[in-house]
């Protein structure tokens, strides 16, 4: 008999004269027997023939006997067996070789081992074999099939072997393990019912097996029982690997990065070179320090100060493996922005709508925001800034203001008129609708807001029902939005918005009724506004229209000072006013995070059916929708920007999706009527795929997975006389799994062991009933 890991059996036997020294020492009286007086006794030295007597023998035996068999079942035993020759050919191994090409992969040295890794076990295989070859990273491809190796005659699988190991190429996915070895498990013990003469069925895995990896599928269910797997373990020629990653910041206007060290590496110091749009180095370095297994953040400037460039990206310098040292970063285009505002200058009254904004826009915990007054107390009427795109009207606009508004109105900015009186909102007449009028509202008591749109973008944070409720805000005092025609107001609801309209004294549609009704409409229509909310009595309280070609003016009915109202006092007001701002000058604007292996549809993000997609390495994807509404990837164009063909296939499928399958800033770009609308996603390597050390070797033992390791192939060549395993004879390994001493070894220690603890127990009782 032979043994895989003798060491555990001379463990064993060593384990075993323990029992035998417990049993010969000497135990002192447990208790204190009674006796009669011993004061007219000579005392007398007592004579002992032996120091130690052995007791129970039959006990000791039952124990030294558990331990030995124990040791023996963890050595692992065997009986050498030899497989006639004639027999031979009808055993067939079907091997299934599972490659890893993960982003981790491409750390320096791992290359040139998975290629010789690859022809080992190839060169293992017999003429009857069987072989298939697959790679994966987050999802499986099959490169070799069976059947084209079981078809392939010798020189031909020379080289679809050559060529599975010259175009072996990692890609920038994550590392899901666990769904691969599942699917590659399940196909060779599918060929248990397909083939019979198949006998042995090996998965040959091929990874650094990182510690990243994905390994949950394997957390649930039984592995096949028949399927054995060989981990070939491949090593970078340096170990270690820092990994920088982005993290969103609860402030869209702060960059933030963090720095991650993996458990095994050495080096400490390294540093942050931020770049341009160009690639070029802008402003100094960062340095920064992170212990192994560490990680620390960082938060970078959103530009530099001194040459007035953005920063895009950021390189982590210092790193031996630099596939994940580089990241693209969202373009943030106001680290610090504006809002001027139209009104008195009265920071401290607390009867001012001023002052209200100005604790509305200090709360703001997302960006720095400046708030500029134009009209000064000492009469200076100051134009509005070229780089504001948010103004605040809290009073009447000074006529010669108007030109400034206009000017940034066509600068694609938004106007928020907030009159307190009349005049406020007749100042600013000739930036709205031109059949609207302004009138002072006849209020009981008070009025609440009746009618909001929830779809619309400056309540859509409202939408979920723990914030829709408004009813607790009273205006005391509004204007009226009305048409200068209406006479009498009567509320029609005209594609779901509110237009007052002139009603007869009577109140019966009258034909002039129905003409005015339409011309209602059609003023609407015209002047393209629309109401997002309304009070109680059915009247406009708030109000959009555009202004040019991109410029947006928004009207409140009422102000939100004391006087007019509670708006200010209430919780509603703050992120309201955080809403139109961050629509009128957003920080990052039209740029989306993703993850590399998340798969968009282009055409929903720029609602678009005629789309292009340009990808990192320049290449670029184009989709155009056919006139009967069927596309194939016939339709689809690859391209770069120089005009040629691209290095690789671009990943889109003929449901119109595509792939982000590699790092950095992919652009979408949509034709609609209206002209081109582009969106930018930043897609970033898998934070796991950073975490290199590798995993113990007997992790996948503690899912249930028998595993030959490398280390295993070494126990069986620590004697260096050892000789090959001679032909027709299978490997020492193989013949363990096969014939599985081990269990009954460790059954049989186990039943030791629950005979002794009868035995022993049987024995105190005896001894106890004696004593008593």
């Amino acid at each position: 008999m032979d043994f895989l890991a003798p060491m555990f059996a001379a463990i064993g036997v060593a384990a075993a004269s323990i029992p035998v020294i417990l049993h010969m020492l000497r135990r002192t009286p447990s208790q204190d027997m009674p006796f009669s007086i011993v004061r007219f006794l000579k005392p007398t030295r007592p004579k002992l023939t032996k120091r130690s007597n052995i007791e129970h023998w039959p006990l000791m035996l039952l124990r030294i006997l558990a331990l030995v068999l124990i040791g023996l079942a963890f050595a692992r035993p065997f009986l050498r067996e030899v497989i006639p020759l004639d027999l031979q050919n009808d055993v067939v191994r079907s091997v299934t070789i599972l490659i890893d090409k993960s982003a981790s992969m491409r750390r320096d040295g791992i290359y040139e081992k998975v290629q010789q890794a690859v022809l080992e076990t190839v060169d293992e295989l017999g003429d009857q074999d069987l072989l298939s070859v697959a790679l994966f990273s987050n999802t499986s491809t099959t490169l070799l099939s069976r059947e084209r190796w079981a078809t392939a005659t010798a020189d031909e699988r020379v080289a679809l072997v050559e060529g599975v190991v010259e175009n072996y190429e990692p890609d920038w996915m994550a590392t899901n393990t666990g769904t691969a070895m599942r699917v590659a498990a399940d196909e060779l013990a599918q060929e248990s019912k397909d083939r019979r003469n198949v006998k042995l069925r090996r998965l040959v895995l091929i990874t650094d097996f990182q510690r990243g990896s994905n390994l949950d599928e394997l957390k649930s269910g039984d592995w096949p029982a028949n399927v054995d797997v060989e981990l070939k373990a491949v090593e970078p020629t340096e170990k270690g690997n820092v990994g920088v990653t982005f993290v969103r910041d609860r402030r869209v206007d702060r960059i933030r990065v963090r720095v991650s060290s993996a458990g095994d590496s050495v080096q400490q110091e390294f540093a942050l070179q931020p770049f341009d749009v160009s690639g070029a180095a802008v402003g100094k370095q960062i340095k920064v320090t992170v212990a192994p297994g560490q990680r620390r953040s960082l938060i970078l400037p959103a530009a530099d100060p001194q040459a007035g460039q953005a920063i895009v990206g950021v390189e982590l310098q210092g790193d031996e493996h630099p596939f994940d040292n580089v990241i693209d970063l969202p373009e943030v285009e106001n680290p610090i922005v504006k809002v001027a505002h139209i009104g008195p200058a009265a920071i401290n009254d607390p009867e001012s709508m001023r002052y209200y904004l100005q604790r509305v826009l200090d709360g703001n915990v997302e960006r720095d925001v400046q708030l500029v007054d134009l009209l000064k107390d000492d009469g200076v009427v100051l134009p509005i800034p070229g780089d504001v795109k948010f103004v605040v009207v809290t009073d009447v606009v000074p006529s010669g203001l108007l030109d400034s508004v206009s000017g940034f109105l066509d600068r694609s900015g938004t106007l928020l008129i907030a009159p307190p009186s009349i005049d406020a909102a007749l100042s600013l007449k000739k930036f709205l609708p031109v059949k609207l009028d302004v009138k002072e509202a006849d209020v009981s008591e008070y009025a609440m807001l009746g009618k909001i749109d929830f779809e619309h973008p400056l309540f859509s944070t409202f939408s979920d029902a723990r914030f829709a409720d408004f009813s607790s805000i009273k205006f005391w005092q509004h204007r009226s939005l009305i048409l200068p025609q209406a006479t009498r107001a009567a509320v029609r609801q005209v594609s779901g918005d509110t237009i007052p309209v002139t009603v007869p004294a009577d109140g019966s549609q009258s034909g002039e009724l129905q003409s005015a009704i339409g011309r209602a409409e059609e003023n609407q229509q015209d002047s393209n506004w629309s109401i997002v909310a309304k009070f109680d009595s059915g009247q406009p309280a708030i109000v959009e229209t555009n202004a040019g070609e991109h410029g947006r003016i928004i009207v409140f009915a009422t102000g939100w000072h004391p006087t007019d109202s509670q708006w200010a006092l209430s919780t509603r007001f703050p992120p309201l006013v955080t809403r139109i701002l961050s629509l009128a000058s957003p920080a990052q604007k039209d740029q989306i995070l993703q993850t590399v292996g998340d798969v968009i549809r282009p055409g929903d993000l720029v609602s678009s059916e005629e789309w292009s997609v340009t990808f990192p390495d320049g290449a670029k994807v184009r989709w155009d929708q056919p006139q009967s509404g069927s596309t194939t990837l016939a339709d689809l164009v690859s391209d770069t920007d120089d005009g040629d063909p691209p290095s690789r296939p671009r990943p889109v499928n003929e449901q119109g999706t595509v792939t982000l399958d590699q790092p950095g800033r992919f652009v979408v770009t949509g034709r609609t009527e209206d002209g081109e609308y582009s969106v930018s996603l930043i897609a970033g390597l898998a934070a796991a795929e950073s975490r290199t050390e590798m995993l113990p070797l007997g992790q996948l033992q503690v899912l249930g997975i028998g595993v030959e390791s490398d280390v295993e192939g070494q126990l069986e060549t620590e004697d260096s006389s050892a000789e090959k395993t001679p032909a027709g004879q299978l490997s020492a390994n193989d013949l363990e799994r096969k014939q599985k001493w081990w269990r009954w070894l460790l059954l049989a220690g186990l039943g030791c062991l629950v005979l002794e603890s009868l035995w022993a127990s049987a024995i105190e009782r005896r001894q106890a009933a004696e004593a008593s």
